[in-house]
């Protein structure tokens, strides 16, 4: 759940009690200048103590969160320092972490693995292209890794199409 939006806390509280686990999707710097990602962002350059403050906030405009994966962030999480500011927030509060890898260059997974951070990478983007024959094909390759692995995660966005084809 993306945070500090007027539906964050109330959807985070909804989804805890149909008995879902609740993630923060934390907003952070894309290489595009022009794209925006949310309030709440982490932007490189900022100051430790100002990472962990907007962090702090977030995971408390997200009730319920227990892990955190990155929003955007294909600059973010390649600088192994603010990422490592990030992840000692959340390490702190027990969490987890799932890398977007939004970036090939991400030092994401490697760091919060070193931190003994529990982690774990997306296998697949479900709807890169959203029309159901492309997320469906999506599907079956993850539903492959996670038969040759024991696992796989998946990452989609609320679209109608993506719904209807996890739904199938």
């Amino acid at each position: 759940i993306l945070p500090c939006l007027d539906q964050s806390s109330d959807l985070a509280i909804e989804v805890h009690e149909h008995g879902h686990e609740v993630m923060l999707h934390q907003p952070m710097e894309p290489y595009d200048v022009h794209i925006d990602p949310g309030p709440g962002a982490l932007y490189l350059g900022f100051s430790t103590d100002r990472i962990g403050s907007i962090i702090e906030q977030n995971i408390n405009s997200v009730p319920f969160a227990i892990g955190m994966n990155n929003h955007m962030g294909s600059k973010f999480t390649e600088c192994q320092k603010e990422v490592g500011d990030a992840l000692r927030v959340i390490n702190r509060e027990g969490m987890f972490f799932v890398d977007s890898l939004t970036s090939s260059h991400s030092t994401a997974y490697k760091t919060a693995r070193r931190l003994h951070i529990p982690a774990a990478c997306r296998n697949r983007f479900l709807d890169v292209n959203c029309n159901e024959p492309a997320i469906n094909s999506q599907l079956h390759r993850l539903i492959q890794c996670a038969k040759k692995d024991g696992h796989a995660i998946g990452i989609g966005h609320p679209f109608p199409e993506t719904a209807a084809a996890i739904h199938r």
